[in-house]
């Protein structure tokens, strides 16, 4: 069989920068052939892997994952956040799952994949590190590995499966001008971003409507030419008017960025009973949407890398946010901001990291609807990071922790791709909500 091809995005850097997060909030799953590898290393108390506990647990039968010290950490990481494996043996001995992230191979066609990032890693949020472009060796590399022995020939994700017209199938090289017309709409910026994702969900509307059996090829290209056209005419600059969401939207917008701000790690699960009447608490405190904001447990990469320290280089006391607080403008739109969001929804698009197999099989209009959510909820947990340390204004540390927060979960979190979690989705977009999130939290 030939090797895929792959397609990289072109807008994105990445490069290790040793934060250990992931080797903290991850619950890494390995192959028979890497449990045996691992046994047949060796691993001993002199290698500062200690023998209280197996380096291996069993979660099912003929499954297994890498244990975690009781920090929670994963078993191989030391004290300086390296992974001993790689120290010892070298990059290739590291598991697959470890090799990959935070890079995530999709299928793209037939004999082609496309690459995409999570930007849970603050090294990709940042855009720190080399351009993922100039990296094709070692990606071709992992990915090879992905695919191996696999079946790669797969359909391309639903354009949509709502009525009138039910569901509307294409092939790889018309869904691939659907991704150019949505990356191009993001890139445009004669207007600010939210602009333009309010833009995109117009025209998918219309799309939502139209049938596609016989508009294919250029003719497809002429369609969306005119109704990308049409949206932009229709709100042409950044005079937005400006909405509250109604109190259903603002319930289960809630519920949805309180799921996007959670993290389950090995550390809060032996936590017991205690953690989850916590978490029960936490969850009625969004439903009411009333007294203060719970606090959440946090990604160990996010409070590694952005959380504030005072002069001393201690960490700032947190100050009591209800949700109230986080009602008033904040100063969202901003170029710098923009920039960065522009990045990760282009990233994800390139990637078709936002619908079908890469996001719980949703359709194309589905997965970009719930990929637009995540501005409001990045920028409301933001809010919430600002409102914490007392300020009124967003800084851009405040985004970027945010997203890679929310981004942890996304396409990843069971809980968010189970039905009652995408009808939510589905329900905002059919009550109008969607936009006026999107307005009112760009503030």
């Amino acid at each position: 069989m030939s090797r895929p091809s792959l397609q990289l995005p072109v807008i994105q850097n990445w490069g290790c920068h040793n934060c250990g997060g992931c080797c903290r909030e991850h619950l890494i799953e390995i192959t028979d052939d890497e449990k045996q590898r691992i046994e047949q290393q060796s691993w001993t108390a002199a290698d500062g892997v200690s023998m209280a506990r197996p380096v291996i647990q069993r979660i099912a039968r003929n499954r297994y994952r890498l244990a975690h010290q009781d920090n929670g950490a994963c078993v191989f990481l030391d004290e300086h956040g390296l992974c001993r494996i790689h120290a010892k043996f070298g990059e290739p001995a590291k598991p697959l799952a470890c090799r990959v992230y935070p890079y995530a191979v999709h299928p793209a066609g037939e004999e082609q994949l496309t690459v995409s990032l999570r930007f849970s890693c603050p090294s990709v949020v940042r855009n720190l590190g080399p351009l993922v472009a100039s990296q094709t060796a070692a990606i071709g590399q992992l990915s090879r590995e992905i695919v191996a022995g696999k079946h790669r020939d797969h359909d391309p994700p639903l354009i949509h499966d709502a009525p009138p017209h039910g569901i509307q199938q294409s092939n790889w090289s018309d869904f691939h001008r659907f991704l150019t017309a949505l990356d191009d709409c993001v890139a445009d910026d004669s207007v600010d971003l939210v602009v333009r994702l309010m833009r995109i969900l117009a025209w998918l509307e219309l799309v939502e409507q139209s049938q596609f059996q016989t508009i294919r090829g250029a003719k497809l290209d002429d369609y969306l030419s005119l109704v990308t056209a049409a949206a932009a005419k229709a709100q042409s600059d950044n005079d937005l008017p400006i909405h509250r969401p109604n109190r259903m939207a603002r319930i289960m917008f809630r519920l949805i960025a309180a799921q996007y701000a959670r993290h389950d790690t090995e550390a809060l699960v032996r936590g017991g009973i205690r953690t989850r009447v916590a978490l029960l608490n936490a969850a009625l405190r969004f439903t009411t949407g009333i007294g203060r904001v719970p606090t959440l447990n946090e990604s160990a990469s996010v409070s590694r890398v952005f959380d504030d320290s005072g002069d001393d280089g201690r960490k700032q006391a947190s100050q009591v946010v209800c949700f109230s607080d986080l009602e008033v403008h904040f100063g969202g739109r901003r170029p710098d901001i923009d920039e960065l969001l522009t990045r990760y929804f282009r990233v994800k698009i390139q990637g078709i990291h936002f619908c079908g197999p890469a996001q719980f099989q949703t359709s194309l209009l589905d997965g970009f609807r719930g990929l637009t959510l995540m501005y409001p909820i990045v920028m409301w947990l933001a809010r919430l990071r600002a409102a914490r340390r007392g300020a009124k204004q967003l800084e851009l540390a405040d985004v970027q922790a945010s997203l890679a927060t929310a981004d942890h979960n996304y396409g990843y979190s069971p809980a968010l791709g189970t039905r009652s979690a995408l009808s939510r989705i589905s329900l905002l977009s059919r009550m109008k909500q969607l936009t006026s999130l999107l307005s009112w939290y760009s503030q």
